[in-house]
């Protein structure tokens, strides 16, 4: 009789242990490099670093691609328990929880036609300019409520890009290295650069739906994160998993 509860015990203990928490579902939009389907498959420098987290959480966890102001109107619905790589805002904070550590920072540039002479010298210099932004997008807090200029929303980049080519808009805001990664896949890098200087310096998270089962999961990845962050292999962890050169490495 001892020895089978004794064995009882043991069995319960090791599916505690070794339980698997529920598949996560996040709605997102492509965003290459950091996170993008190709081929039915996801890929990403970002997705890659979760994948390591939710790995140590024993969680799995998948990205449903959708334009991005579906994607938040997905998860607004319930119908994902998140969205993935967003900016954490006061809006998005009454509605979602958000980790202490972002996945990483990225910076906010603007793109011009190569034979345009503008030079950007902050929020001032864009006066009179139309600008093409992405639906749903925020930019930063000074550039978002500014109104000394006119903005021109799309769906994604490459359709802002196409619209700066044909002339249509004067610039385009968006993430510096998925802008340069978009005009290379687009051959429009001898037509279109990247302008000096910074809109801001935007950090990414993983948003979760406020709700009880998300409270405990949100705290969870935040905690490996920032081991991940701190651990002496995080270098050579985001050179395997293909962070660019132009980026700061999220390592502390």
């Amino acid at each position: 009789m001892k020895t089978a509860i004794t064995a009882l015990i043991t069995a319960m203990l090791l599916s505690t242990t070794c339980a698997v928490a529920r598949p996560l579902n996040f709605a997102t939009d492509s965003f290459p490099p950091f996170y993008y389907e190709e081929e039915g498959k996801t890929q990403g420098m970002q997705y890659e670093l979760s994948q390591i987290i939710f790995r140590k959480m024993n969680t799995k966890f998948k990205i449903t691609f959708a334009p991005w102001k579906r994607a938040l109107l997905m998860a607004k619905s319930g119908k994902v328990d998140g969205v993935f790589g967003l900016r954490k805002t006061e809006e998005r904070q009454q509605w979602m929880i958000f980790p202490n550590e972002p996945l990483m920072n990225v910076y906010t540039v603007l793109f011009k036609r190569a034979d345009d002479p503008f030079e950007f010298n902050g929020i001032s210099s864009l006066e009179g300019k139309n600008i093409g932004i992405i639906k749903g997008y925020t930019y930063g807090t000074e550039f978002d409520k500014s109104i000394l200029f006119s903005k021109e929303e799309v769906a994604n980049l490459s359709q802002n890009f196409l619209k700066l080519h044909a002339g249509r808009v004067d610039l385009v805001a968006g993430y510096r290295t998925v802008g340069r990664y978009m005009l290379k896949k687009m051959n429009l890098m001898d037509r279109i650069v990247e302008c000096p200087g910074k809109i801001n310096v935007s950090p990414l998270y993983i948003g979760f739906i406020n709700n009880p089962e998300n409270v405990e999961t949100c705290r969870s990845f935040s905690i490996h994160l920032k081991k991940l962050k701190e651990s002496a292999d995080c270098k050579k962890i985001m050179r395997n998993i293909g962070i660019h050169p132009e980026l700061v490495f999220p390592c502390k």
